[in-house]
């Protein structure tokens, strides 16, 4: 038999034909993305110093929002200079909070809210109704008013002011400092059907470093999550996905849908991985042939390299099966048992309980 693009380019098991149809949904595949942590569990409060700093100083809050658009351009700078240089020492891995050792959770779920599914799958679950679910389900919702990436970079293609969504105790963290309002369910799902209007990409994120800056207690950092609303140009988790290693990129998995190509429309432009804000991952490459290929084993399916293509080449297509909703995602793929949503109904038996 002859050997395929993808197997030349050493991608085995490539469930994507040459047209860019899906041959089968790869459990196998979901099951590699588990990073094996440890059960995560939150430091402890200790003397209370950790708690005291972030409950009273060090926190962002409306007053000092000028300051978090100076530290945020700060560490982006930051962290290109120690990949230029190739420093991987112990203040890279623990202040990015990106390098896989056993003592971070730092996790992100790629959530593309404008997938592609064909006329015949009606029943299918897309990535923005199960987010819509799994919001149905959270204890407290608070919005940003302002987008803190697009703001410091002073995006110049999608509004400064449609910003993030907090779950948890984040949430109410950004509400009593100035930084957002509490929304109701309804509103909050007008906020991801506005965000995949706008063409953003969503991402659940779960950042131990965050806890400086929204002021969050040791004894609560599994109490919160963020639903970002990413564009390509300034988000910084994908700016340090691109400046890490592909160790690290494994922190960010796709929620069963990632981009798939019909490399028979492919004219070889390069398009899709062209200038600065390419792939964050390095998914896309090109074959001998000279047409686009799009490694599946890493591929997150954040949609940049579709949203770049002139010719119609490349759609996210759903290749792996998804899990039922965010806290299985956490759960299952990194260990990190959230503690944002809502106590479980009451059972049949009317106790609440296990029978």
């Amino acid at each position: 038999m002859k050997e395929t693009e993808q197997e030349k380019q050493g991608i085995k098991n490539c469930n994507i034909d040459e047209q860019g149809n899906v041959l089968y949904l790869d459990e196998e595949r979901l099951e590699r993305k588990k990073v094996g942590f440890p059960p995560y569990k939150n430091r402890s409060n200790g003397l209370g110093i950790t708690n005291f700093l972030v409950e009273h100083f060090i926190y962002m809050s409306r007053d000092r929002w000028p300051l978090a658009l100076k530290l945020y351009k700060m560490f982006v700078k930051f962290s290109v200079w120690m990949k230029q240089g190739g420093l991987k020492g112990k203040i890279y891995k623990k202040g990015i909070r990106l390098y896989p050792d056993m003592e971070t959770h730092t996790s992100t779920v790629v959530m593309p809210l404008n997938v592609d599914v064909s006329p015949n799958s009606d029943k299918v679950t897309v990535p923005l109704d199960l987010l819509k679910e799994s919001l149905k389900h959270v204890e407290f919702i608070g919005g940003m008013d302002e987008c803190l990436c697009r703001q410091a970079n002073d995006c110049q293609d999608y509004p400064h002011d449609f910003g993030c969504l907090f779950l948890g105790e984040a949430g109410k963290t950004i509400v009593k400092h100035g930084l957002g309002r509490p929304l109701s369910y309804e509103e909050a799902c007008a906020r991801v059907d506005k965000a995949a209007e706008l063409g953003l990409m969503g991402q659940a994120v779960w950042v131990e470093i965050e806890q400086f800056l929204w002021g969050i207690r040791n004894d609560q950092m599994d109490k919160f999550l963020e639903i970002c609303f990413c564009c390509p140009c300034c988000c910084i988790a994908i700016r340090l996905a691109r400046n890490a290693t592909s160790s690290e990129r494994h922190r960010f998995h796709p929620a069963g849908w990632t981009a798939v190509p019909d490399r028979t429309k492919c004219v070889g432009c390069g398009k899709c991985v062209s200038g600065p804000n390419g792939c964050p991952v390095e998914a896309v490459s090109f074959g001998e042939d000279g047409k686009v290929i799009i490694d599946q084993e890493i591929c997150v399916g954040c949609g940049i390299c579709k949203a770049r293509c002139d010719f119609d080449v490349i759609k996210i297509k759903q290749t792996m099966p998804m899990r039922n909703d965010l806290h299985e995602y956490f759960e299952v793929d990194y260990n990190l048992d959230l503690k944002i949503w809502k106590e479980e109904e009451d059972r049949e038996d009317g106790t609440g309980k296990d029978n």
